[in-house]
């Protein structure tokens, strides 16, 4: 694990203290703050890499903060902490441009996770995007990939996309990009690819069975022979991607509303919306096997 720095903020000592705890366990120098205005005034003074705040607290509020630092550092990641009650205030985190969200009490799965989308934000912000002379005018470059069911690979993959794809982009924009790519090749792997339903996911999440469970899927007959094709598009002032899985798809139009608390704090399930946030467009095919998504660059 990366020797990143991290601000955590929460009003709560004993939250302070456990979640401290476990970011030090793997790996990370943790910076505590007891309030939202102090930790502004921290993440200003020692420039932490990655940002985790409680959404509610008495003075300066999570929102508050993760606009702030949206605002003057858009590179540094943001995970948010919600509480019951809060899926209100979570979804305008999201809009503000959080890279993820985690519930109370807070799980070691759900943070790792979280901390997976930061690292994933981190990596992509610290692109150089090469500029265009003056005299090159881009109507349309395309790519084309195949991938094999390896959710590991996913990671490096969209970054070797992105930088393909990159030139003259806005670090913030790949960024978002970035996260909804994952989040949706991830989810037409295990869901498509592997058929995987959403009630077996959560038991081996619970189980911590869900490694294993992908790697049985991936040997059998019926899913081994299965692969996830990439399409990019790149356009002047756009990039247009779409992930095409050979499962059998689903009813889109069966998604749960993104703002329903039941949905929004569950226990996972939050990748397309997540995606659905991260872009300016994203839609399905009439099966549910082929998902599109434009984001303006």
């Amino acid at each position: 694990m990366p020797q990143h720095r991290i601000l955590l903020i929460d009003d709560e000592p004993l939250v302070r203290d456990e979640l401290g705890g476990l970011l030090e366990d793997e790996g990370y120098e943790v910076i505590t703050a007891e309030d939202g205005s102090v930790g502004l005034e921290l993440f200003r003074k020692e420039a932490p890499d990655m940002v985790i705040s409680d959404v509610r607290m008495p003075q300066t509020d999570g929102l508050t903060v993760a606009m702030t630092i949206r605002r003057e550092a858009p590179a540094v990641p943001v995970t948010v902490i919600t509480g019951h009650g809060s899926y209100k205030l979570a979804i305008e985190a999201l809009r503000a441009g959080v890279t993820d969200f985690i519930r109370k009490p807070v799980r070691f799965e759900d943070l790792s996770a979280a901390l997976v989308r930061m690292e994933a934000a981190l990596q992509i912000a610290h692109f150089q995007p090469v500029d265009l002379p003056a005299a090159v005018n881009l109507v349309e470059r395309s790519w084309i990939y195949q991938l094999d069911n390896d959710i590991d690979a996913v990671p490096t993959f969209v970054d070797i996309l992105l930088e393909s794809a990159s030139a003259g982009a806005a670090p913030e924009n790949l960024t978002e990009l970035s996260l909804a790519l994952r989040e949706l090749i991830i989810n037409a792997i295990e869901h498509g690819n592997l058929g995987l339903t959403y009630h077996e996911k959560t038991v081996a999440l619970e189980e911590g069975t869900l490694p294993q469970l992908l790697a049985e899927r991936r040997e059998m007959d019926q899913y081994s022979q299965r692969r996830i094709k990439v399409i990019a598009r790149r356009f002047q002032d756009r990039i247009v991607i779409e992930v095409q899985d050979q499962g059998k798809g689903f009813d889109w139009r069966s998604l749960p509303d993104p703002t329903d608390p039941a949905y929004l704090l569950a226990e996972h399930g939050r990748g397309v919306l997540l995606a659905r946030m991260s872009v300016d467009d994203l839609s399905y095919n009439e099966a549910g096997n082929i998902v599109t998504v434009t984001k303006s660059v």
